[in-house]
């Protein structure tokens, strides 16, 4: 199978001013494509500031958007706004996300409301109003960045955990649906990475599971993640380790066993 050539191609992408956004940015400047930015509205500053670095060393069309999605209209109007700046989107990279930490029946229920419109309804929204378009056209990819916390429950930020699962599964789902119209839908799952989104929600500086999956780089997974993409492969976990662990071992493993692991090996430590 030949691979996606992405000179020329128009990307959008949501959550680029920090973290894995921003470093999938640059990485997909460097192959050529124009690119959409996608921020809340608290992050414009930031992106301003990545919008003149990529426009100036790639010579690519860059442009952005500073729009809460997780509003009740955010992912409307965010998607209304591309289409008149923009036109069509060859590429949607859905990556804002937030997450909470500590027990369900402490977090405040507007927390758990707030992570499930931004990291469920606001990647579901977009995939299915870019979708119509992409089908349409024929031609089209859509980038669900999820997580490594896909495919088992997290304990300690279950909302979150939850909320990749369902991606996982909707992702896998409508890529089925979708053979033959000339679009795919692809899943990046990287494990926990150096990014602010560790930095805010509670979420404790050290867990054991640090131990076997180490703490990754942004600008390293952005790298992996756009490789891949390229090639063709529909999920990707990067890292020996997190792939056997999550592709292979909690397969064997019974639920019950691997539920009370999640409860220590997810723990704060120090």
């Amino acid at each position: 199978m030949a691979k996606y050539d992405l000179t020329g191609r128009t990307v959008l992408i949501t959550g680029a001013s920090s973290g894995i956004g921003r470093e999938l940015s640059r990485c997909f400047a460097a192959e050529g494509s124009n690119l959409v930015l996608g921020c809340h509205p608290s992050e414009k500053e930031s992106l301003e500031g990545l919008i003149a670095e990529l426009a100036g060393s790639h010579g690519v069309r860059v442009s952005g958007l500073a729009i809460d999605l997780a509003d009740s209209r955010g992912p409307e109007d965010f998607y209304h706004s591309v289409r008149r700046t923009a036109g069509r989107i060859d590429v949607l990279v859905n990556n804002a996300g937030v997450l909470h930490y500590g027990s369900f029946a402490d977090i405040p229920l507007e927390d758990h409301e707030l992570l499930v419109k931004l990291n469920v309804l606001a990647y579901l929204k977009l995939m299915r109003l870019f979708l119509a378009d992409m089908v349409k056209a024929g031609e089209g990819r859509i980038l669900n960045v999820v997580s490594a916390a896909a495919f088992q429950p997290t304990v300690h930020h279950a909302t979150y955990g939850a909320s990749k699962a369902f991606m996982q599964s909707l992702s896998e789902a409508v890529d089925q649906e979708l053979r033959g119209t000339g679009v795919r839908v692809f899943t990046f799952n990287p494990s926990y990475t150096r990014t602010p989104l560790l930095s805010r929600g509670g979420f404790p500086v050290k867990i054991w599971w640090y131990r076997i999956s180490g703490l990754s780089d942004p600008a390293d997974m952005a790298r992996q993640a756009v490789r891949v993409f390229k090639q063709g492969k529909p999920v990707f976990i990067p890292g020996l380790r997190n792939w056997l662990v999550h592709s292979i071992l909690i397969r064997l493993m019974p639920r019950s066993l691997l539920n009370a692991l999640g409860r220590w090996v997810l723990r704060a430590e120090g």
